[in-house]
């Protein structure tokens, strides 16, 4: 019976290598974010916790609000990404109950991401403004694609013709940034899915024609 020979696994890139090593420092990162804080957040840090040196954290990112500039950016790609799947084939209010429930959904036990998301969000208003401008560019292009949900759903008789989309997008932003707020800060108060029921309810009476 001839012996089998064990092939050895096939060698990674050095592309393959450097997008887990990146990988795994985003997650050390977030997860320091999400249970310290992003003062108490450091490249040595997020090193340790990555299973490498300091010096490989700031060769590969330069600084720590870059790397966090970086983290936001995936967090905010991938919920992008998962939204446009669920958005398909619907406008209107079906569309903006949509966005709603992506937003919404599982809040009252977050993911860590979503945790990292929100220090990271409120701290920039406080310890961290260096990198508030870009939440505020987050922001901005959130409102205008909400904008445009809504103008289609007018265009199209399914949303009143005298609202304003900017000003409906704006104001729906800030709910759902508050009842997401309050269900990480009061989560045992929290019931987030008899929110969701209350929030659709009134944008129907309030939106529908």
């Amino acid at each position: 019976m001839p012996e089998r020979t064990l092939e050895a696994p096939p060698r990674r890139t050095q592309a393959e290598r450097v997008a887990e090593s990146d990988t795994r420092m985003l997650q050390a990162a977030m997860f320091l974010v999400a249970t310290r804080g992003y003062m108490q957040t450091t490249l040595e840090a997020i090193g340790v916790e990555a299973g490498y040196s300091r010096g490989l954290v700031s060769h590969r990112f330069g600084s720590k609000d870059k790397l966090l500039e970086e983290l936001v950016n995936r967090v905010t790609d991938d919920f992008r990404q998962g939204l446009l799947q669920r958005l398909q084939g619907l406008s209107g209010l079906d569309a903006v109950f949509c966005e709603i429930d992506c937003y919404l959904e599982g809040m009252d036990d977050p993911p860590l991401s979503s945790r990292a998301f929100f220090v990271l969000m409120l701290e920039s208003i406080g310890p961290a403004p260096q990198i508030r401008e870009h939440f505020a560019q987050f922001g901005k292009r959130w409102q205008a694609a909400l904008a445009r949900t809504l103008s289609r759903g007018q265009q199209q008789g399914s949303i009143r013709a005298d609202i304003n989309p900017a000003s409906e997008a704006r104001l729906l932003i800030a709910t759902l940034r508050g009842l997401r707020t309050q269900s990480m800060i009061d989560p045992a108060g929290s019931d987030i899915k008899r929110d969701i029921a209350a929030l659709k309810k009134s944008l129907t009476q309030r939106l529908s024609p």
